[in-house]
């Protein structure tokens, strides 16, 4: 059987390949999955006749699984990310969390299969097959192929609307089980009027605002999230918020760390996704790009010449990744079938190994909040709560800490809550989880200045922290280390 017969003998419909997901079973739905298979397999709910394991990350639809009658049925692992439409879930205790890295996640399918319990089904969404039979992922990759070479029944969802990105991001069609029509429908307006129906007038006009400004398609992604959702928020979510006034000093310091020809990693969230566009890379030379995702206007500095990779160690040239997650919409356009980008498996791309062989990476990720000797959170807030897990921030820091000449710098505003509470603090509370260890903290970013915490000692990393504490802040801090530290 040739590829185009296995092809079309193995199309079947949403609900056909919902309905081999029977009870017991493991289902992992991917980073960036598409909507298709996740609405058909929830609306199969009331059919199941017990409860499917779900493993999701940073979900960007609630079919029902989370708080509707689907729930009963299902399950929910996060892994790397939590996301905002998984978080309430996750505060009710009625999700977990998988602590797992990315470069590591499947070792213990690979290793020790005896200690693991497999992935009966993986959903990922793919581009149509090239002429030779090869689909790839689009530029949101992710741990999608990992998965779907390792679950015992891999169905693709076939999304048209994809771009094609190069690297190492192909999967013969032979290697799937079966196929299903994923592309998305169109943005409809209409649904969206009748969310807008429901709002006050104010917040109705401003996302009216949002729309004509930005582009229905830019909205439509994230249209249930609207009625739940602040102006604010939305703004955020879809990262067209203006940068607070603090973010513009953390830009001016990251720059002075910023030397011409370095590798950066940089992450998503704030401060971070706002860098770019702040300046922080603006009359640099050279530089490298090996990254997990990136910022909104990375790829512009690609496209200038900034971002060329002349100096890397390995991929000279190119601009690599693991997803194109992040971009804006005029970054995926200079993107689309641009030989310059390139995309690998995260288990490649996130390997420490692979991280400190670059030349002098340096990695950019956001913290909420650092206690005196140097502890990193990115993950809870309140003692235990999570806001997210880790994603790739543990390997990128590792690894560029690693990395000869390499430094992993991380940034937080200096405070939270418009300033009542400071994110550097005497000590962590009880049941906060933390992301990076002390003994590998580097360099920490505020909008007062940079701490350099490498080679320090305690009363040293103490005396760092403090001084690019807010000022409202430092005389309590000062106090709490005299306590502590002597």
């Amino acid at each position: 059987m040739n590829w185009q017969e296995h092809y079309r003998s193995r199309t079947i419909t949403p609900d056909e390949a919902a309905a081999m997901v029977k009870a017991g079973m493991r289902v992992h739905f991917p980073l960036a999955s598409g909507s298709i298979m996740q609405r058909a397999l929830a609306a199969r709910a009331d059919k199941i006749d017990g409860v499917v394991e779900l493993r999701l990350s940073s979900p960007l639809i609630d079919p029902g699984w989370f708080a509707g009658q689907p729930s009963e049925h299902f399950k929910i692992e996060f892994e790397l990310f939590i996301g905002n439409l998984g978080r309430p879930s996750h505060d009710r205790h009625s999700s977990t969390y998988l602590p797992n890295l990315f470069s590591t996640a499947y070792k213990p399918h690979d290793e020790r299969p005896a200690e693991d319990k497999p992935i009966d089904f993986t959903f990922v969404n793919v581009t149509p097959p090239n002429a030779k039979g090869f689909v790839s992922f689009g530029p949101h990759q992710w741990n999608k192929r990992m998965s779907a070479r390792r679950a015992r029944h891999a169905i693709a969802e076939v999304d048209a609307t994809l771009t094609r990105t190069y690297g190492d991001v192909y999967m013969h069609v032979s290697e799937f089980e079966y196929f299903v029509d994923g592309t998305p429908p169109p943005p409809d307006l209409a649904v969206i009027e009748r969310e807008l129906a429901l709002m006050d007038a104010s917040k109705r006009e401003g996302i009216r605002a949002i729309i004509a400004e930005n582009g229905i398609e830019r909205i439509w992604p994230i249209v249930q999230y609207l009625q739940r959702t602040s102006l604010d928020d939305l703004r955020v979510l879809m990262g067209i918020a203006p940068p607070p006034a603090e973010y513009e000093p953390i830009a001016g310091y990251l720059s002075e760390l910023i030397d011409d020809g370095v590798t950066i990693q940089i992450g998503v969230g704030d401060p971070s996704s706002q860098m770019p566009r702040l300046g922080a890379f603006d009359r640099k030379h050279d530089l490298g790009l090996h990254s997990e995702m990136v910022a909104p206007g990375i790829a512009r500095l690609v496209d200038a010449g900034v971002i060329n990779g002349r100096r890397k160690t390995i991929h000279r040239g190119k601009a690599i990744g693991v997803a194109w997650s992040g971009s804006d919409p005029d970054d995926l356009r200079i993107i689309d079938d641009n030989p310059a980008f390139e995309l690998y498996d995260p288990e490649y791309v996130l390997k420490l190994a692979t991280i400190s062989a670059n030349h002098r990476q340096t990695s950019i990720n956001n913290a909420l909040s650092v206690d005196l000797t140097g502890q990193i959170t990115a993950e809870t807030v309140i003692g235990a709560r999570m806001m997210n897990g880790t994603g790739g921030q543990p390997e990128t820091h590792l690894g560029a800490f690693l990395c000869p000449g390499g430094r992993a710098i991380t940034l937080l505003p200096s405070t939270a809550m418009h300033g009542a509470i400071s994110r550097i603090v005497p000590q962590l509370e009880a049941g906060t989880l933390i992301t990076v260890p002390r003994f590998f903290a580097d360099t920490i970013v505020t909008e007062y200045g940079i701490a350099r915490l490498l080679g320090k000692n305690h009363r040293e990393r103490a005396a760092e922290l403090i001084a690019i504490a807010h000022p409202d802040h430092r005389a309590e801090l000062r106090e709490a280390a005299a306590r502590l530290h002597g």
